[in-house]
Formats: structure tokens, C-alpha cells, sequence
């Protein structure tokens, strides 16, 4: 719940506040964007499976952080968009993540159904 909290603050902290970024720096915002949500979304996949492990998190997201960050950087030398790429990986990654998000809750909701079904039928005999 923290996490879709902190999301939507920062939603709303970036839609209203105007904050101007250099041209350079537009290609790391958008992947460290991609990786930020992707990061948010496996922790929340995490919890709904109680896997979650916080130090487990800060290491992903601090390796992410770095590996596409350099890679980013490799394509602006190079004049390769490797940005694109890595924002396919992490695109592809946060869909994954939020279709097992919505598997869990489609089974949970199912779970809760039946029990509910089941009570129902108990108390009518």
C-alpha cells in the first residue's frame, strides 16, 4: 500500500510542478523511470506472494539503476539509442510483472467468491 502511495505522490508532485530537464539528460530519465516502476511493480508481486525481501529490493533496483545507466551511457557515445532498448526490457518487465499482479488478485477474487458461495449454501440448509 506504501508503494501505491508513493506512486501517486509522485504522480501528482510531477504533474503540477514544472521542473525543466536538459536535453542530455532526457534519455536517463526515461529509463530510470522505466526502471523505478519495474522495480515498484516486482516488489508489489513480491508481497502478494510473500517473497519479498527489502534487502533483495535495494540491491535489484541499485544494480538496475547502475547497468542502465551505464548502457544508456554507452549509446550517447556511441550514437546508438541503446535507451530504446533497455526501455523494451523494462516495458516488457513491468507488463509481466502487472499480468502475475493481476493473476494473484484474479485468484484470490475467485478463492473469495467460492467461499462465499460455499457459506451461502451452509446457511440456506
Amino acid at each position: 500500500m506504501i508503494i501505491l502511495i508513493g506512486l501517486l505522490i509522485g504522480l501528482i508532485a510531477g504533474l503540477f510542478l514544472d521542473v525543466s530537464i536538459p536535453t542530455g539528460l532526457t534519455p536517463y530519465l526515461a529509463v530510470l523511470t522505466l526502471v523505478g516502476i519495474e522495480a515498484l511493480t516486482a516488489s508489489y508481486n513480491a508481497m502478494q506472494r510473500k517473497e519479498f525481501a527489502p534487502a533483495k529490493f535495494v540491491i535489484e533496483l541499485s544494480s538496475n539503476i547502475v547497468i542502465s545507466g551505464l548502457l544508456t551511457a554507452l549509446g550517447v557515445q556511441l550514437k546508438y539509442d541503446f535507451a530504446f532498448v533497455i526501455a523494451f526490457v523494462f516495458a516488457y518487465r513491468i507488463f509481466r510483472n502487472i499480468s502475475f499482479i493481476s493473476r494473484h488478485s484474479y485468484l484470490k477474487y475467485k478463492t473469495w467468491r467460492a467461499s462465499r458461495h460455499k457459506d451461502e449454501n451452509s446457511d440456506e440448509r
